[in-house]
């Protein structure tokens, strides 16, 4: 496969000092390094404080991962980053989550999820379509099924991917 990366990602053997660490972690803990850890390597401190917030915000927190996973892939599906849908869809079925159910999070009026995951996926779209017209009536229905610190960390779940999609479709980044 042709390499069409816009930045040259950076191999273990050209990774220094907090990279090379985190490169290494990378590894240990996920089998290879990400291609946009690769590429974010060419700056350190961008790359270091992301995989806190990634971690932060994905990693067990007051909403429930597969719930997080499920916007995540909502939100890549939305704004077409083929990297970051591959990346959600296999987190999904670490978590085992059934394919069938993967495919229902990319239904838009899908009735078939449980209704916590049907409004965060809502507010997913909502904010991701337009974060400053996000209807009251989202809101409203957040509230039956989140309070104020788990609709934060929904939000920080959206702002991310919306980040990471930008970064790696722009960049040319992909599965």
């Amino acid at each position: 496969m042709i390499d069409i990366t816009r930045v040259k990602p950076l191999k273990d053997s050209e990774a220094q000092g907090e990279v090379a660490q985190l490169f290494a972690r990378l590894e240990d803990e996920m089998g290879s390094v990400p291609k946009w850890a690769e590429v974010m390597g060419h700056r350190a401190e961008i790359l270091t404080n992301f995989t806190q917030l990634l971690m932060a915000t994905m990693g067990p927190g007051l909403v429930e991962q597969d719930n997080k996973w499920k916007m995540a892939y909502r939100v890549s599906r939305l704004n077409e980053c083929k990297y970051c849908v591959s990346v959600a869809v296999g987190q999904l079925e670490k978590l085992g989550i059934p394919e069938a159910e993967v495919k229902e999070v990319a239904i838009e009026d899908n009735k078939k999820l449980k209704p916590d995951e049907i409004v965060a996926i809502k507010y997913a779209e909502a904010a991701t379509k337009d974060p400053n017209n996000i209807p009251d009536e989202i809101f409203e229905e957040l509230r039956k099924y989140y309070n104020d610190s788990q609709i934060v960390e929904l939000t920080a779940v959206i702002g991310l991917f919306n980040y990471t999609n930008k970064f790696n479709s722009a960049l040319r980044i992909l599965p």
